[in-house]
This record gives C-alpha cells, structure tokens and sequence, in this order.
C-alpha cells in the first residue's frame, strides 16, 4: 500500500465569515462520525455557548506567539485583531493513523496549508448572496457595527480568491452542502495514487 493510501486526509473548509463553515463542518461529522476536526486555536474571547478545546483552544496572544516560534502552530492569521491558527502535533498525528481530518479554517490558512500539505483537499463555501451572508452575521449578535462592516468588507475580498481553491461549494442548504462535501471527500479517496497497486490486488485473488 503506498504512503498516500496508509494517511488520511487532510480536508481545509475556507470562506468568509458567517457563511456556515462551523455549522457544515458538525454537520459532516454528524454524518461521518469517523473524520475528525482540527481544532483550531485563536486569541478571540469565546463567543456565548462556545467550549475550550471543543469550539476552539482559547489562548492569551503571549501563548499563542509562543507556540508561532516554536513551529508549534501549523499555520496562523491575524483577523479582525485577533489572530488564528492550526495546531501542529494533533493533525500530524491524527492523519498518521490513516484517519481523516477537516479543518475550518480562514482562506490564507488554507493556502498555507496548501504549501505543508500539497495533497491536502481544499473547499471554499460561498454564501448564496452578500444579503445573506449579511443576515447571518446579524442573527450571531456578536458584532458591533463597525466588525459588521469590516467582516463584509474582508468577505468581499476573501470571495474573489475562490478560484485558489480545488472545490467551491454554495452553502445555501446545510444537508446538501454537507452532502456535497463528503461525496467530494469519497472521491478523493478513489484517486488512483492513492490506491495504487489496488489492480494486482484484485488480480492476485
């Protein structure tokens, strides 16, 4: 069996804030249970109802830089004053195993996954419409007017580099979404590099 087929998967789920990465992500594993999540780490206070080590690894920004020149943190960015990464150790570990694991993650941490991880999956959620996505951020109530503005803006931004990205899927109903991104994930496992040999082993029996 080659190496590609022995690790799991890395699967990076970008786009801008509010579209749903979260909520698909849970919905996947709801589905999935045997992928696992990358949680990541920021340096944001919780949000209400958010969990330690569930939600994300809250840390103070002393910690977070700590790790960042230890070669700790995978990947990270600086969002909206607070800054956001990926763990190391756990994905390593966890793809060593043959497990898969997804991560929710900003759009220049999926590129620079892109780079750790050349084989990595990369898919970008797109709101059905700028309204939308607007609502969405309005019914979290977490934002202040001025974030508002700001997160429309980045979203803006981060929308015109979708064509970075190996899969782009519109999150406009959570099922078929997160239907649409496990079948994206089964066929990445019919890849022929990662099966390779898979012909003689049928042959031989």
């Amino acid at each position: 069996m080659s190496e590609a087929a022995r690790q799991g998967l890395v699967i990076c789920v970008s786009g801008p804030s509010g579209v749903g990465k979260g909520t698909i992500i849970r919905e996947v594993i709801a589905q999935r249970p045997q992928i696992a999540h990358s949680v990541s780490m920021t340096t944001r206070p919780p949000r209400r109802g958010e969990r330690d080590g569930i939600d994300y690894h809250f840390s103070d920004r002393a910690t977070f830089q700590h790790m960042l020149e230890n070669a700790e943190i995978l990947e990270y960015d600086l969002y909206c004053d607070h800054y956001y990464g990926t763990p190391r150790r756990p994905l390593e570990q966890t793809i060593a195993t043959g497990r898969d694991m997804i991560m929710d993650i900003t759009v220049p941490g999926s590129l620079a996954v892109m780079n750790a991880f050349p084989e990595c999956i990369t898919v970008f959620l797109l709101p059905p419409s700028l309204t939308v996505l607007e609502q969405r951020l309005i019914r979290r109530g977490t934002e202040t007017e001025e974030n508002l503005r700001r997160r429309l803006q980045k979203a803006r931004e981060e929308i015109g580099m979708a064509d970075h990205f190996q899969y782009v899927v519109v999150n406009d109903d959570l099922q078929e979404t997160a239907q649409r991104i496990l079948h994206i994930i089964d066929s990445e496992h019919c890849r022929y590099h990662r099966i390779a040999g898979i012909e003689q082993t049928i042959l031989a029996r």
